[in-house]
């Protein structure tokens, strides 16, 4: 596996990229204490080479060249579980990868496993046991292990060989104008960080128009103050209690005791904005 992490190799991927009709991707990043994802690698793959681009590398790299490569027509992008890919690339790059073939999207289309994992679906198909060990490992930090280079190339590694058989099994199956309505549901992805959307990451049952109207104003608080803050969107408050307020079964929070003073102090700005809005 190549490692990217200068202007001049990442000059010369793009170089070999743009020959391509077909490239394979992935990347690793992380997430789990903040609203805006940290990308810290990207995987890709041709037919006969992988790539690791090196998200965290000290030198400044131009990505102008590879922006282009996401976004050219010409070229497929082939993603196992794109949506949380898609989402990340968005927030580093300002684009929608496109166009894009979605590995786990398409098997869930002639199998009955709609949400498939890389590592369970290489082995279904391939016969081969990937290992889970380094999917949680600190992305960020560098060096980069021995271990960890081998996890990620073996993210893509597959990915061409998968990518064949299932869609061989689309046609036979005739999901070709099944897969593409799926897949097309994907471009809404370039409106994820839009706080007026974010009133439909929220399940919810049949609202009546003032509790619609409420949901989608809570929502978009939220979201704001997760943005802002940096931090996991139910850190700020829970879809379960957005409910509650929405459905008037709960019209004040709770302050917990003098240790969580944060979130505490999240919990006046709620109730503020309750008041002002004149949801209570």
């Amino acid at each position: 596996m190549e490692i990217v992490q200068d202007n001049k190799s990442l000059k010369k991927l793009c170089k070999n990229l743009i020959k391509q009709k077909i490239i394979y991707l992935d990347t690793e990043f992380l997430r789990d204490r903040t609203y805006w994802p940290l990308l810290c690698t990207i995987q890709i793959r041709t037919q006969r080479k992988s790539y690791l681009i090196d998200m965290m590398s000290d030198d400044q790299m131009d990505f102008k060249q590879f922006k282009d490569i996401l976004k050219n027509k010409n070229i497929l992008k082939v993603i196992h579980s794109a949506r949380q890919d898609i989402e990340v690339l968005l927030y580093n790059f300002n684009l929608v990868v496109w166009p894009i073939f979605d590995t786990q999207l398409a098997y869930g289309l002639v199998s009955n496993e709609n949400n498939i994992g890389y590592t369970n679906l290489v082995e279904k198909l391939l016969k081969i046991k990937l290992s889970k060990k380094y999917q949680q490992s600190n992305w960020n930090e560098r060096p980069l292990s021995k271990s960890q280079i081998s996890y990620a190339e073996n993210d893509v590694k597959f990915l061409p060989k998968i990518h064949k058989i299932i869609v061989e099994k689309i046609r036979k199956k005739k999901k070709v104008k099944k897969l593409n309505i799926e897949i097309n549901k994907l471009r809404e992805l370039k409106n994820i960080f839009n706080i007026k959307n974010a009133y439909k990451r929220v399940k919810s049952k049949t609202l009546s128009k003032n509790e619609l109207k409420s949901l989608k104003s809570i929502s978009e608080w939220r979201e704001k103050t997760a943005q802002k803050i940096n931090i996991p969107r139910n850190w700020v408050i829970s879809d379960k209690v957005i409910m509650q307020v929405v459905r008037k079964k709960k019209l004040k929070l709770i302050k917990l005791d003098d240790k969580n003073k944060n979130f505490n102090s999240r919990i006046d700005d709620f109730n503020k904005f309750l008041e002002i809005k004149k949801l209570v």
